[in-house]
């Protein structure tokens, strides 16, 4: 078995590993390399070849910089997950050994491996994070009927009555964009540029897409899709906040959900939460099951688990500020400064 460092030559093995490997995620695919060296990102994507030339396990790694200059590599970034997958335990402790080799050529304070299913012994684990996923399998007609909330139908139909309509198409593009800057200055978080959600777009051309919620003929709500194998996951959606009362959201996620189960999906994967905060709440309601993420740690420097959460004292002085920043002044600011950001 070799260890060694993937080119671009290796894309289309990788990507028909991953797609065949129980493990495999959409956030494994080899395409986010591409999408993240637009911040510069060093990628170091590790396989494990045997000597037919097979592919038998892969890690990718992102080394990135804190605004303090500090390095850390990192699974996937900016996704819920994307971690090692492998074809046993040893070849994914191998793979670990090669990533530690590189944590300390790198002299990085940490690796962090966001793994959606297994774990490994060797590594320190945190499990604060959970990602919502819905079975589709019984159709829409019984997730209508036997799985969603009274509150959350009564909402639906409070939707239909206010005269929201749904579509979808990349032709929505720039008014997605819109929402979404305007959701996350709201709340406080910086937001990727245009240029990263296009090359996300250009990358997953085939499984993934743009889906709106409108108000006479305005898009107030709009969510980014990505399918992968039996999975449709919504990485980033949002609504405008003073449309709230028309529950937006509540058409979107239903209308997304329709369309995965008539399209032959089996899960909807509403993304990460923490348990009992708000979106855990939100997608609890649609019968979604909380799947533990466990994000392992290879402390190199560092001499604890870094503290990444939203509801950490010492973010909220700078959410509340970010909150406060008028729209122009917080996209032009956001794209140059989320590189360096964890993601909370």
């Amino acid at each position: 078995m070799r260890f060694l460092l993937s080119d671009n030559g290796h894309k289309e093995k990788w990507d028909e590993y991953i797609k065949f490997c129980p493990q495999g995620t959409f956030g494994d695919l080899y395409g986010w390399k591409k999408i993240y060296e637009l911040y510069g990102y060093k990628s170091f994507p590790i396989a494990a070849i045997d000597d037919s030339g097979k592919i038998r396990g892969v890690l990718r790694l992102f080394l990135r910089k804190d605004i303090f200059g500090r390095k850390f590599l990192v699974s996937n970034p900016f996704l819920s997950y994307g971690g090692i997958c492998s074809d046993d335990e040893e070849i994914k402790r191998s793979l670990i050994l090669k990533a530690q080799e590189i944590a300390v050529d790198n002299n990085v304070e940490y690796i962090e491996i966001r793994q959606f299913a297994g774990k490994a012994d060797n590594l320190t684990t945190k499990n604060d994070f959970v990602t919502m996923v819905l079975r589709l399998d019984k159709g829409e007609d019984f997730i209508w009927n036997n799985i969603l909330q009274a509150n959350v139908r009564n909402k639906i139909r409070q939707a239909i009555k206010a005269g929201l309509t749904f579509d979808y198409g990349i032709k929505y593009f720039d008014d997605f964009y819109r929402v979404l800057s305007i959701n996350h200055r709201d709340l406080g978080t910086p937001l990727h540029n245009k240029l990263f959600f296009r090359k996300v777009l250009e990358e997953f051309d085939n499984t993934s897409g743009i889906m709106v919620v409108k108000h006479n003929g305005e898009v107030i709500a709009g969510m980014l899709s990505i399918t992968f194998k039996n999975v449709f996951s919504e990485p980033w959606a949002s609504s405008l906040k003073k449309y709230n009362h028309l529950r937006p959201n509540n058409i979107l996620y239903w209308e997304a959900i329709k369309y995965a189960c008539r399209n032959g999906f089996e899960y909807f994967d509403f993304g990460r939460s923490t348990i009992n905060c708000g979106t855990y709440n939100f997608k609890k309601q649609w019968g979604s099951e909380p799947i533990p993420l466990n994000y392992q740690y290879f402390l190199n420097k560092a001499h604890r688990i870094p503290e990444v959460n939203a509801h950490n004292n010492k973010y909220q002085v700078a959410i509340n500020i970010w909150k406060r920043l008028p729209l122009p002044i917080a996209n032009v600011v956001g794209q140059r400064v989320v590189r360096y950001l964890p993601e909370l």
